[in-house]
């Protein structure tokens, strides 16, 4: 049997859609743990060793290698004091471990990746004491096709919300799109790439949760989803986190009427619907509202 260190679970999202609240509660159960970071960044992120590893024997593989390498070292390793992979393993033993990647990638590229990926996450494992772990860095919703590879045996789970909602929390966030209309042209795209990911991937690697679901109006359905898919058995002690602290008053359904005038939110809710029927169009399911 595989090493449950090879067994992940990946959450993701638009951003601002509820992946955290999965992480954590998939951290309240006693056979997984949500790293430290709880968004590793480095493997699905953007220019990421996922994203390398789909450009490899393309003339531009070594270079997305290196571009990978390089926002390890200089992006993800140290994102904030207490946020990064700074917070269980030196930069010397990244350097070391980046340079034996980059010097086996053109002629081994997944074994090289695999190495990578490994050797960087057994480090974060053991910093959190993880048996199994899960990440909820967004990009795994939109770059869940490329993971197999380096995962076969991962799980993907990816939250959906309403895109009005998400880009009314974005706003008021230090990162992201400050203007609603923008995120929620972004809420968009990101719908598009994680459909686009979702229907390349194997059957049964997917799960694909609405938070209206999780939090508010199928709760108990949709943590047993969670614990089926994830091949985890019942928890107590998870259960009970849920119930205390996922409460649907924190979902903050329908903020984006609450935090903007009415001309505003009257010119959102248009140009939401927009957005709804161009993805309707292409056959996407929308998250339910909480209106």
């Amino acid at each position: 049997m595989a090493s449950p260190l090879l067994n992940p679970v990946f959450v993701g999202g638009t951003g601002r859609s509820g992946s955290t609240i999965v992480g954590d509660l998939l951290d309240h159960h006693p056979e997984i743990t949500l790293t430290r970071p709880m968004e590793v960044r480095f493997i699905t992120g953007n220019n990421g060793i996922a994203d390398a590893l789909a450009k490899a024997g393309k003339p531009s593989g070594k270079k997305a290698a290196e571009l990978a390498v390089e926002r390890i070292h200089d992006r993800w390793f140290h994102r904030a004091e207490n946020v990064g992979l700074h917070t269980s393993m030196s930069l010397e033993f990244v350097h070391e471990v980046t340079s034996n990647y980059l010097s086996q990638f053109e002629v081994d590229p997944l074994r090289a990746s695999q190495d990578l990926v490994y050797s960087i996450m057994e480090k974060v494992a053991l910093g959190c004491n993880a048996a199994r772990w899960v990440d909820t860095t967004p990009a795994n919703a939109r770059k869940a096709n490329l993971l197999a590879p380096i995962y076969p045996e991962h799980k993907v789970i990816v939250v959906t919300r309403d895109g009005r909602d998400v880009s009314a929390s974005f706003v008021h966030q230090d990162f992201g799109p400050s203007d609603v209309f923008v995120a929620l042209a972004q809420w968009e795209a990101r719908m598009i790439k994680s459909d686009q990911a979702i229907n390349k991937c194997e059957p049964g690697v997917v799960l694909t949760l609405d938070l209206q679901d999780l939090v508010v109006t199928d709760r108990e359905e949709s943590l047993n989803r969670i614990l089926q898919h994830c091949n985890l058995d019942d928890s107590a002690e998870m259960r009970d986190w849920f119930n205390e602290v996922v409460t649907p008053e924190g979902a903050h359904a329908g903020r984006w009427r609450r935090d903007f005038d009415g001309s505003t939110a009257a010119a959102i809710d248009e140009f939401y619907a927009e957005s709804c029927e161009r993805l309707r169009a292409l056959g996407i399911a929308i998250p339910a509202s909480g209106d």
